[in-house]
């Protein structure tokens, strides 16, 4: 491993996990033991938050989409990355990965760092959500708004991301989609 790729880990920990770096000890993990349940009555476990449950070994994986993050890595002046999602299935469970890669112009040459972003136990989907390829969309759009609702907190409307790049028209209707509710939300308070 490039030792660049130390600070991918770091930023994809620190500033997309939201998890604390304790020294001598690493990234915190989560300590919630209840699932975010969303709108659609998804029961979404979300790395960072909650302690994530086991999961079986990854089988087949779907991208969902990239986009380029500004200031990816906190700290660092002018640091963009690139953020890619995908889905993941397993027998038991839907996974969403996410990759983080810092711009090699200020990072230097390295490798992305993953982890596991949200994670939805199969039998806990609810009845309205097919599980199959037909409910794939829905799930990624459910797992991701809870992963929205953090990264996304400071910005008011999609407006405002007009420094960030999409690659996806999937992953970018999603992301409008959480400014949406969020717009819904606060008109009605």
């Amino acid at each position: 491993m490039h030792s660049n790729s130390h600070v991918n880990y770091l930023a994809l920990n620190q500033n997309f996990l939201n998890k604390a770096l304790i020294f001598g000890a690493g990234p915190q993990e989560g300590t919630s033991e209840n699932p975010i349940v969303t709108a659609e009555g998804l029961k979404v476990y979300l790395n960072g938050t909650h302690v994530m449950p086991e999961h079986e070994d990854l089988e087949n994986g779907f991208p969902i989409g990239k986009m380029i993050h500004p200031q990816a890595m906190h700290g660092m002046p002018g640091s963009p990355g690139e953020i890619s999602y995908e889905l993941w299935t397993t027998e038991k469970e839907y996974i969403i990965l996410i990759r983080l890669k810092l711009d090699e112009s200020t990072n230097g040459e390295s490798e992305p760092a993953v982890d596991i972003l949200t994670l939805v136990q199969r039998n806990e989907l609810p009845e309205n959500i097919p599980d199959n390829q037909d409910g794939y969309y829905i799930i990624s759009r459910e797992m991701l708004l809870c992963h929205f609702d953090s990264l996304l907190q400071f910005y008011d409307n999609i407006e405002e991301l007009d420094d960030w790049d999409f690659e996806d028209d999937a992953l970018y209707a999603i992301v409008k989609y959480h400014f949406e509710l969020k717009d819904n939300l606060n008109s009605k308070r």
